[in-house]
């Protein structure tokens, strides 16, 4: 049995030690940490004074498909979740994965309790409160129509008439009248012009929440009702606030001229509205 021979050698300034019966060369600048060398193994006669692993070309830099193929299982298929990767192109890779779909869970038991959110009545919703952080009972922001419920006719030699009034009940929250009508006035001379007006809570004095006009002389003529305010009312003109009541009087008033006029019970209508005011912020 041949006797082992142990020596060192050096080929391209690297240091090896050259078993020669295994005909093995071991490099000696190894990095003890990595736990791992390279022993090569050469043919009788040696392998050349060159290196034996050499350095290669920069590989193409790996790029994920943005597209990632999803395949649904149900939840009790028996096929396991996996993924792939599939090089489509030089150093492109899509993805492909198959996942179980969610299993379907028991029907839930929570039930919105009116009680958990205060006292409510009948109407109430849910929003969110002013500190953003919970939930809280609020009126409904709908409101109902109210009409007059009696109308009159204007006589002759009257500068102004109320035609007939709406009174709506205290609200739950701030709200603003929507007024709608219409009235056939008819003046009993050239020298007219009349306005159909809503005042609010008095008859003469109160704020305007609707007007209707016609060009003097223009007579007979249906006025329709509009519900605009007076170049630069204040927010807070036409607001009635949460528990007060209102009324709201529909009235015939000369503006101008000397004449008088007429309307008529049967062409004249008139309602009014409640249009919740929605909370600042």
């Amino acid at each position: 049995m041949p006797t082992e021979t142990w020596n060192i050698t050096t080929i391209d300034g690297k240091r090896y030690l050259v078993v020669d019966v295994a005909k093995f060369r071991i490099p000696l600048d190894w990095d003890p940490s990595s736990n791992m060398f390279f022993a090569v193994s050469y043919p009788d006669g040696g392998i050349g004074n060159f290196t034996a692993l050499a350095k290669g070309d920069p590989g193409d830099p790996p790029v994920l498909a943005q597209q990632i193929a999803v395949t649904e299982l149900a939840p009790n298929d028996p096929t396991l979740a996996s993924g792939s990767f599939t090089q489509t192109s030089p150093g492109v890779y899509a993805l492909s994965v198959a996942l179980h779909r969610g299993a379907k869970g028991d029907p839930g038991d929570t039930v919105l309790d009116p009680g958990d959110y205060g006292t409510g009545l009948p109407g109430d919703f849910l929003v969110v409160n002013s500190d953003l952080d919970a939930f809280e009972l609020a009126p409904s922001q709908v409101g109902d129509r109210y009409l007059p419920a009696t109308v009159v006719s204007t006589p002759s030699g009257n500068a102004g008439y109320t035609l007939c009034t709406v009174s709506v009940p205290p609200q739950r929250r701030d709200w603003r009248p929507v007024v709608d009508g219409f009235c056939e006035i008819t003046g009993t001379g050239a020298n007219v012009k009349v306005d159909l007006l809503v005042r609010r809570d008095s008859a003469t004095a109160g704020n305007i929440m609707g007007r209707a006009t016609q060009p003097a002389g223009q007579y007979p003529a249906t006025h329709v009702l509009s519900s605009v305010l007076p170049p630069g009312s204040p927010r807070n003109y036409d607001i009635v606030p949460a528990g007060e009541p209102a009324v709201f009087y529909l009235r015939a008033e000369r503006v101008s001229g000397s004449d008088t006029f007429t309307t008529s019970s049967t062409t004249t209508a008139f309602s009014v509205r409640v249009t919740a005011v929605p909370p600042t912020t």
